[in-house]
C-alpha cells in the first residue's frame, strides 16, 4: 500500500476500564465515517461501537495521519467534538503532533482515572476531524493505520487485563471525494433583474446547480427553486455561468443560493448572497463584462449591464488601448432603467479594450463618463 500523496487515518485509542469483568469480552469495533465532503472542509468521525453492555472508560486517544499536499489543518478546529469535554474530561489534543509525517492527535483523560462515564450500547462518536482542501475537487482514502514505529498504535485496555486489546473489526474508507472548486459566487442588480455570476476552477462528476432565491425581508428562511443550470461535468478547467432573475415579486432584499448536485446524487450548498433590490436604479454605472475574459475561440461573445439615471442620450463604445474606437454598442437616447449590451470582437487581435459608457443629462447640461476594461484571448 503506498501512503505517500494518500490521505491515511492512524487512530490510536488507549482505554481502561474499571468494570469487573471475570472474562474477556469480544473486541470492540472502530469504524470511519465521513460526516461532510466539500471543497471548503471534510469532516470524518471515529466511531466506537462497544461490545460490552457497560464499559468504563478513563483515557482515549486517536491519531490521524493527513496528506498535507491536499489538506490544511488548524490548531484549533482541526480536532473537535471531542466526546468526553461535557463530563470534565481533560484536553491532551495535539495539533501537530507529528509534522515530518503529518500527523494530528485527539486525547481526553480522566483527570483521577476513576468513577468515570459509563458507555452503555449506543455506540459514541469519539471526535471530529476537520481537514480543509487545498483545492477541490478532489479524494482521499481514510485508512485505521494500527502499527507504526513512533508507537502510536489502536487499541484499548479493558478492566481486569492487562494486555492492550485491538479494535476488531476496523472499517476504513477509500476514495472520499469533496467536490467542485467554487471560485467566486455574486449577485448584482441590472435594471430590473438581479445577475447571478459564478465561476468553478474545476469540477467533478458535476451535473449541475440549482439557483434558489429567499426573501430576507420575510423574517422566514425559505427557499425557492428558480431554475437550473447544467454543470461541466467533469473539466479542469475554468468554467463560468450566468444566471438572470426576472421575476422579483417586489422591492426588499432577496438571498441566493447554489444548489450543487453531483451525477450520483450528492448535494452542496454555497454560502448565500444578499441582493439589497429596487425596481429603478439610482445611481449611474457600467457593469464588468461577462464572460471575462472573451474567449475567441469559444464563441467571442461577452455581455456588459448598464444603468441609466436619467433620461438622455447614451453611447457605449469600445476601443483600443491605443484609443481607437472598434465598435459602437450603443448611441440613442435612453430613459432611466438597466440595460444590456452584447459585443462580438470577432476578428480583433488579443489583448486589452476598454469600454466606455457616457450619459448627458438634458437638465444640467452635464455628462457622466464610465470606463471597464476586457481582455480578449485566443
Amino acid at each position: 500500500m503506498k501512503i505517500a500523496y494518500r490521505f491515511l487515518l492512524a487512530a490510536c485509542i488507549s482505554c481502561c476500564f474499571t468494570a469487573s469483568v471475570f472474562a474477556q469480552s469480544a473486541p470492540s469495533e472502530l469504524k470511519l465515517e465521513v460526516l461532510t465532503a466539500n471543497s471548503t472542509v471534510v469532516t470524518i468521525k471515529a466511531v466506537m461501537t462497544i461490545v460490552p453492555t457497560i464499559m468504563n472508560v478513563e483515557a482515549v486517544s486517536v491519531a490521524v495521519m493527513y496528506d498535507p499536499n491536499k489538506f490544511n489543518i488548524n490548531p484549533t478546529t482541526t480536532v473537535s467534538n471531542r466526546y468526553f469535554q461535557s463530563v470534565g474530561w481533560e484536553n491532551a489534543s495535539v495539533v501537530p503532533w507529528d509534522s515530518t509525517i503529518a500527523v494530528v492527535v485527539y486525547g481526553e483523560y480522566h483527570p483521577s482515572f476513576g468513577s468515570n462515564p459509563v458507555l452503555r450500547n449506543n455506540p459514541p462518536v469519539l471526535c471530529h476531524f476537520n481537514f480543509y482542501p487545498k483545492n477541490a475537487p478532489g479524494s482521499a482514502d481514510f485508512i485505521v493505520y494500527a502499527n507504526n514505529p513512533t508507537g502510536a498504535l489502536t487499541y484499548y485496555f479493558e478492566g481486569g487485563f492487562s494486555q492492550q486489546q485491538n479494535f476488531s473489526p476496523v472499517i476504513n474508507l477509500f476514495g472520499v471525494f469533496y467536490p467542485v472548486e467554487l471560485s467566486s459566487f455574486t449577485a448584482t442588480q441590472q435594471g430590473e433583474a438581479v445577475v447571478l455570476q459564478w465561476i468553478t476552477a474545476s469540477e467533478t462528476n458535476n451535473y449541475g446547480f440549482f439557483v434558489e432565491r429567499s426573501d430576507v425581508d420575510s423574517g422566514v428562511e425559505s427557499w425557492t427553486e428558480l431554475d437550473f443550470v447544467k454543470g461541466a461535468g467533469d473539466t479542469h478547467e475554468e468554467s463560468q455561468y450566468l444566471f438572470i432573475d426576472q421575476a422579483l415579486p417586489r422591492d426588499g432584499r432577496y438571498a441566493y443560493r447554489l444548489r450543487q448536485q453531483d451525477f450520483d446524487g450528492t448535494i452542496t450548498h454555497t454560502r448565500p448572497v444578499v441582493v439589497d433590490y429596487r425596481a429603478r436604479p439610482v445611481m449611474f454605472g457600467l457593469g464588468q463584462n461577462f464572460p471575462n475574459p472573451v474567449s475567441l475561440s469559444t464563441g467571442g461573445v461577452t455581455r456588459m449591464q448598464f444603468d441609466i439615471a436619467e433620461a438622455g442620450p447614451v453611447r457605449l463604445q469600445v476601443s483600443n488601448i491605443l484609443g481607437q474606437t472598434v465598435a459602437t454598442l450603443v448611441d440613442d437616447v435612453r430613459e432611466p432603467g438597466r440595460y444590456s449590451a452584447t459585443w462580438y470582437p470577432a476578428g480583433l487581435p488579443a489583448g486589452t479594450y476598454i469600454a466606455t459608457l457616457t450619459a448627458h443629462s438634458p437638465e444640467s447640461g452635464k455628462s457622466d463618463v464610465r470606463h471597464m476594461t476586457m481582455q480578449i484571448v485566443r
